[in-house]
């Protein structure tokens, strides 16, 4: 009977051990090989580099205060996100040669290719920032007004403030494109009102949105 104890206990601490490594390796992103008997990992999560680009009038102080709600947000709901560093640079100009062809707003696919560059190693994700009236071709019109836009998984954002009424609630918007942008989050599939990825449509309401449902949060590294 003894031995039969043993020998499950033993099984048990194996199986325990596997489960363990398994889903540890599942974490680990990048193992850089320093000798043929060492392995260290340089990170067990997915990490970024936030890099704040504000433009005209929006100001630093209101730079960093998106920055630190941003990173606050992402403690609380990406927990699996490591923020190695955060960066808020000078104001840029947005000069006339992002605008839309009649000269009344900015194009924001011609801010995010202008951003791309600044984009130097992985995990860098550059989030633009600006006051200005920014659009972009769809729902079937060539300059549709909207709150941000980003270029899925390629860590590429920018948003406005133009359309978002209430301003407190901007964050939301800034965790929504870095949804998009860094982690490739589609628009919430249950177009869930209180999901930070539900689609405005042409209609933002921030102020239900409080977490990520449940189909978005599986999305997300934990």
């Amino acid at each position: 009977m003894y031995k039969h104890l043993i020998i499950l206990s033993f099984a048990l601490l194996i199986g325990c051990a596997t489960w363990s490594c398994s889903n540890n390796a599942k974490r680990i992103k990048n193992v850089k090989l320093i000798s043929d008997s060492t392995e260290v990992a340089e990170c067990t999560c997915p990490h970024c580099t936030i890099i704040i680009q504000p433009y005209n009038d929006f100001s630093q102080a209101k730079a960093l205060e998106a920055s630190k709600q941003l990173e606050g947000a992402l403690n609380e709901h990406m927990k699996g996100l490591a923020v190695t560093q955060v960066k808020v640079l000078p104001n840029k100009t947005l000069t006339v040669e992002l605008m839309n062809d009649a000269k009344t707003r900015y194009r924001a696919s011609k801010i995010l290719d202008q951003q791309q560059g600044m984009i130097k190693q992985p995990g860098d994700v550059v989030i633009g920032l600006t006051n200005e009236d920014i659009s972009t071709s769809i729902h079937g019109y060539s300059d549709w007004g909207i709150l941000g836009l980003s270029y899925l998984k390629k860590s590429n954002c920018v948003i406005s403030t133009f359309r978002v009424k209430d301003k407190s609630q901007f964050w939301k918007v800034v965790l929504h494109e870095f949804g998009h942008g860094f982690l490739g989050l589609p628009h919430c599939p249950n177009n869930d009102s209180s999901c930070f990825m539900v689609d405005a449509n042409g209609k933002p309401n921030l102020m239900p949105q409080r977490h990520f449902c449940e189909t978005c949060s599986r999305q997300i590294p934990n």
